[in-house]
């Protein structure tokens, strides 16, 4: 090592200009970047001066004294190489270094000592690693963290004292890990937290007092299997504005913090949704609820208490085909509905908040064209109206399935009256025909009964005796179709000669 540093000094001024082959230097910020180059080791006769250093996607797999020259750098890129180790002091001399990103390497664990002399470190990334656990103390060497980056690794556990020493960190990303529980006790040191990533995890419930981390401002669960939320899992986030519940198994909205601003809750078994789960969040400003294959009624008093709600979609729900009257009237800010996607048949106008609502879709519903929907049609047609809505296509009835609605203003609409006049043609000609048929099936009955009143042998044979010696002359009148017994084709005939 010593005799590199000879070699620099002789060099002097001309070491300052060395850049290898694949690299782009540049000696007036300094920064230098060797991308995609295919090094195996981090070149150490670069500019000594260095402040950026980018070597990702290269075949690097130690840094053991490669580092030490650079003592001026800020920002150090070693993401998408193939570390197995950060050793011990290799980081010593990088007192300046303020962002240094691994990801995407083969780091399974970090040795105490790994991060040591990294006192100015505000970003640090270990994503996409294979880290299993993190010692207790390991991160004490960087006390101005602010940024940690754990995703994609196979944590399932944290110690008690894991950030003990990260009074600064307001950024925590864990997610695609395996944690089945909340790490609770460690995240109780982060005093200053104000987003915390524990998505794609294997969380199944959110016990009583879960987060008691009282800065939290964001709070992303989305993607685990979370079907029971203690009611007071969430008690002590006072400062909670977005919470993302989306991909999980619940049932029922869980108890929310009253300041929260944007609630997320997606891909649930949720079956439907009544005042009480949304009481007290007078600030909410979005909510998402779609993808609930489930989700079947909304209460009419549902958003009674969310008067500050701006932005709201509902959409691809299969089962909600109806939205109670008067829904979404007592939301005077609402600028932005989204309802595309369910099995809603039609949509009153009275329902909706017309003054405040800038835009509209109601896309790949079953809507019923008909004149309950012309002032949709008016506009989509854009006709004295400043609400953007996409067209839409008719489902009902058979012969406007499949045009857009924008196109069958007027007369193209099939209203209420002309429905109740083929109503009622139809049901003219069903009695009609019912009539004529059993009148018919009623004159067939009458004439069978008849004749069998005159019993077995009538009408008679040809050559029959009359009246029959079996059978009294009765009284009657002969049936036109009875002739046909009579005619003299019937009777055989006899030659003279033989009479």
């Amino acid at each position: 090592m010593w005799t590199w540093l000879v070699v620099w000094s002789g060099l002097g001024g001309a070491v300052l200009a060395f850049c290898p082959n694949g690299c782009k230097c540049n000696d007036q910020v300094p920064s230098a970047g060797c991308v995609g180059v295919g090094l195996t080791v981090l070149p150490i006769l670069l500019n000594p001066r260095l402040r950026h250093l980018n070597m990702a996607h290269n075949l690097i797999s130690s840094i053991s004294q490669s580092l030490e020259f650079f003592k001026q750098l800020v920002e150090l890129d070693l993401s998408h190489n193939l570390l197995t180790s950060l050793g011990t002091r290799n980081l010593n001399e990088q007192h300046q270094l303020q962002e240094l990103r691994l990801a995407y390497n083969n780091l399974t664990h970090l040795e105490p000592g790994a991060l040591r002399g990294l006192h100015s470190l505000n970003i640090l990334d270990l994503s996409h690693n294979g880290l299993k656990d993190l010692p207790a103390g390991v991160l004490d060497d960087a006390p101005r963290l602010g940024v940690l980056l754990l995703a994609h690794n196979s944590l399932h556990q944290l110690p008690q004292h894991t950030f003990r020493s990260l009074p600064s960190l307001h950024t925590l990303d864990l997610c695609n890990n395996y944690f089945r529980v909340v790490p609770t006790a460690a995240l109780d040191y982060l005093y200053n937290i104000k987003s915390l990533l524990l998505c794609h995890n294997r969380l199944t419930h959110l016990d009583s007092h879960a987060f008691t981390t009282r800065e939290l401002i964001s709070l992303s669960l989305e993607a685990n299997k979370i079907d029971l939320v203690a009611s007071d899992a969430f008690q002590h986030l006072q400062k909670l504005k977005m919470l993302t519940l989306n991909d999980n198994m619940l049932g029922t909205v869980p108890v929310i913090p009253r300041s929260l601003d944007s609630l997320v809750l997606d891909k649930n078994n949720l079956t439907t949704i009544t005042p009480e789960t949304l009481q007290g969040v007078e600030r909410l400003s979005t909510l998402d609820i779609s993808y609930c294959p489930h989700l079947s009624r909304l209460h009419p008093d549902t958003f009674h208490n969310c008067l500050n709600l701006q932005r709201l979609t509902i959409s691809h729900n299969p089962l909600l085909r109806h939205l109670p009257h008067g829904l979404l009237r007592s939301l005077p800010r609402l600028n932005r509905l989204d309802l595309s996607g369910n099995g809603l048949k039609t949509v009153s106008k009275a329902s909706l908040p017309m003054a405040s609502l800038q835009y509209l879709d109601l896309r790949d519903n079953l809507l019923v064209c008909n004149c309950s929907l012309r002032w949709l049609a008016s506009v989509l047609a854009g006709v004295n109206t400043s609400l953007v809505s996409p067209d839409v296509q008719c489902s009902a009835p058979p012969k406007l399935k499949g045009l857009f609605l924008s196109r069958l203003r007027g007369s193209g609409l099939v209203c209420g009256w002309q429905g109740q006049v083929v109503a009622g043609s139809v049901v003219v000609v069903c009695c009609v025909m019912l009539l004529a048929t059993l009148t018919l099936l009623l004159c067939r009955y009458q004439r069978r009964q008849k004749r069998e009143k005159l019993g077995r042998g009538w009408p008679p044979g040809p050559l029959a005796p009359w009246p029959p010696d079996h059978h009294s002359a009765p009284t009657r009148h002969i049936m036109a179709d009875e002739y046909l017994y009579h005619t003299c084709s019937s009777i055989t005939k006899i030659p003279v000669t033989e009479v």
